[in-house]
């Protein structure tokens, strides 16, 4: 897998360890699922690498707020591009609890929600190869009006209308 954060294709530290695996890789940054956070959270708290946690499309942000303090990304799984769980999830975790480290989208994805998944607060997403880069980028640019805020800061239509009725008098 590729991963591309804020927009550029980058090395993903990051390895994902299964649930039965009893060492963890010494100094590396680890993704664990929220079953082997709750089961060994203290271990994963003192481990000597970054740790982040993957949530499934069932699993809410909620479940892990006291611990964001801990973790330095938080990955999020689309078992389906028709399942839309996870864009709530990313926006509760920086709006209800201003996460601020990496927030990742995981799992089936399709380009068509690359944008929509920026402007619900994602800031890395992994992708299949090194085409989705490009991929990214177009989506990026195809659409550049919104009718609705997010938290990518970008201004709505309605917004930018009144600016410029309001410059115009």
């Amino acid at each position: 897998m590729a991963l591309i954060k804020d927009g550029q294709l980058t090395n993903d530290p990051f390895v994902f360890t299964r649930d039965d695996d009893t060492t963890l890789p010494d100094g590396r940054a680890i993704i664990v699922s929220l079953a082997h956070w709750q089961a060994d959270r203290s271990n994963l708290i003192a481990h000597n690498g970054m740790v982040g946690i993957r949530l499934s499309s069932d699993q809410s942000a909620d479940m892990i707020a006291n611990d964001l303090k801990y973790l330095a990304v938080v990955a999020i799984e689309f078992p389906a591009f028709s399942d839309g769980r996870g864009f709530s999830t990313a926006r509760t975790l920086c709006e209800r609890y201003r996460y601020a480290g990496e927030i990742r989208a995981v799992g089936h994805l399709i380009r068509d929600q690359y944008l929509f998944l920026q402007r619900c607060g994602f800031n890395a997403i992994e992708v299949s190869d090194s085409d989705g880069l490009q991929e990214w980028d177009k989506a990026m640019s195809e659409i550049s009006l919104f009718y609705q805020t997010a938290l990518d800061g970008r201004q709505p239509v309605m917004s930018l209308r009144r600016r410029l009725v309001a410059a115009a008098e």
